[in-house]
């Protein structure tokens, strides 16, 4: 937090809450030299995620401190330590989507009205169809 400059306000702004800014405070100035679990995975998380701090270098002390990338804002999932980047997670779900499809229609009907809306807007972009009104929507449904 020091060397990135990060006060804890901002911390605890982007932590809703979750972390005081002056328990993030005293975490940054070595008064709280062993945070409760919460505080430090909700710091942890936070540095990981939003200042791009590596994790291994924040549990262990080896590695580089801030990952580098050209964009810290990269998109991913990470659990239990293991990042997975938007775009290999999305080639994953392709590969395997009816296996997903068959353990949740929920997840089909989602995904399906998800691209139908996208299709839907982007024809109305171009020109090709006209937005319908609320009004002509309850008909649809009612008939």
């Amino acid at each position: 937090m020091k060397e990135l400059d990060i006060s804890g306000y901002k911390i605890q702004q982007i932590s809703n809450g979750l972390l005081s800014q002056v328990s993030a405070d005293k975490i940054k100035n070595g008064i709280i030299d062993n945070p409760r679990e919460k505080s430090r995975k909700v710091l942890t998380d936070i540095l990981c995620t939003e200042f791009n701090v590596s994790r291994e270098w924040l549990t262990d002390g080896t590695g580089e401190m801030v990952l580098e990338s050209d964009d810290a804002k990269d998109i991913y999932l990470e659990k239990l330590g293991v990042r997975f980047e938007l775009i290999e997670l999305v080639d994953h779900f392709v590969k395997h989507k009816e296996a997903y499809y068959n353990k949740s229609e929920y997840l089909k009907l989602f995904v399906e009205n998800l691209a139908e809306q996208k299709i839907r807007q982007r024809l109305i972009e171009f020109g090709l169809i006209k937005p319908q009104s609320d009004e002509e929507e309850n008909s649809d449904l009612k008939g």
